[in-house]
């Protein structure tokens, strides 16, 4: 009936795994847990070696660092059962209830819910604040708000989909870098006429990154943008996209280079507030806008950023 998938990159997630197990062993469904793990990451394979004795647990290893999209579609290509149920690995439910709310729409096969993503109320050190303040203000919505725009507001983190029509999208392995991969996948299933349904069955995110590891996934995720930009309709990806609606703006005004004359000598300054206990998210848009202006001016072996 069901086939839990959960990508593993250098996380201990042994608790969730256990977590939601039991779960659905109490549910009493057909389930099974497929976990990937990368052969050269010594330590998750330490950590989670002892859950493959576990009935209806199967680990995989591949020898090199697979690519979130890579990742998530080899764990869906070697699921049995018809419905997909995609989780993070630095995740962790609420209660005892998280996969017994997902079983009434393992019913139907042109389904997709989103269940949401949650941050605990404890602020994390000011190294990790950036992420931390970012998820809270723009990623913990309730199903409610999420359904307004519920195509544009799909996510990875923690979704289901029937078997059969993810494996007529999946996810486009193009984008080597962190970012924007749940975008396209939005993007692909709207094209298809499948409206996305959000429901109020959160995760924590529990794994927040440093605020360097953030800002480096976020010029990833800006790289990804530059690369879909050639592989989409610009007005499709605008339309969902608020980055690029500004982005698209300053093209239409030739106002790209005014805007990239302030962002270079101020990017020191914004990384100093983005980097501090008090970050604005409003610089944070600024700098990945300012970002998406110096690539378009850069050659590919130019876009590193200090």
């Amino acid at each position: 009936m069901l086939s839990i998938l959960i990508p593993i990159y250098y996380y201990d997630a042994t608790k969730l795994v256990k977590s939601l197990h039991q779960q659905a062993v109490e549910t009493g469904i057909e389930f099974e847990m497929l976990l990937l793990i990368n052969s050269s990451d010594n330590q998750s394979v330490e950590w989670h070696q002892d859950l493959g004795k576990c009935k209806g647990i199967k680990i995989f290893q591949l020898p090199t660092v697979a690519v979130r999209s890579v990742a998530r579609n080899f764990l869906a290509g070697q699921a049995k059962y018809n419905h997909l149920l995609f989780l993070d690995c630095d995740s962790e439910p609420f209660d005892n209830q998280f996969i017994a709310r997902y079983l009434p729409y393992c019913e139907e096969n042109n389904v997709v819910v989103c269940g949401g993503t949650a941050y605990k109320k404890q602020k994390p050190p000011a190294k990790s604040y950036l992420r931390w303040a970012y998820g809270v203000h723009a990623e913990e919505k309730p199903a409610a708000v999420r359904n307004l725009k519920p195509n544009a507001k799909f996510s990875t983190f923690n979704f289901l989909i029937s078997r059969e029509l993810f494996m007529s999208v999946r996810f486009n392995e193009l984008l080597k870098n962190y970012g924007h991969e749940d975008t396209i996948f939005g993007l692909e299933l709207k094209k298809r006429g499948v409206k996305i349904l959000h429901i109020d069955n959160p995760l924590y995110h529990l794994g927040i990154d440093s605020n360097k590891l953030y800002l480096q996934k976020t010029r990833e995720g800006v790289k990804n943008l530059k690369i879909l930009l050639q592989q989409y309709p610009h007005q499709e990806l605008i339309e969902n996209i608020r980055l690029l609606r500004y982005y698209s703006f300053l093209e239409k005004t030739h106002a790209t280079v005014l805007f990239l004359g302030l962002y270079s000598p101020l990017k020191h300054l914004m990384l100093l507030n983005l980097n501090s206990r008090y970050p604005s998210l409003t610089l944070l848009n600024l700098y990945k806008l300012g970002y998406l202006c110096r690539l378009k001016y850069r050659k590919p072996s130019e876009e590193t950023e200090d």
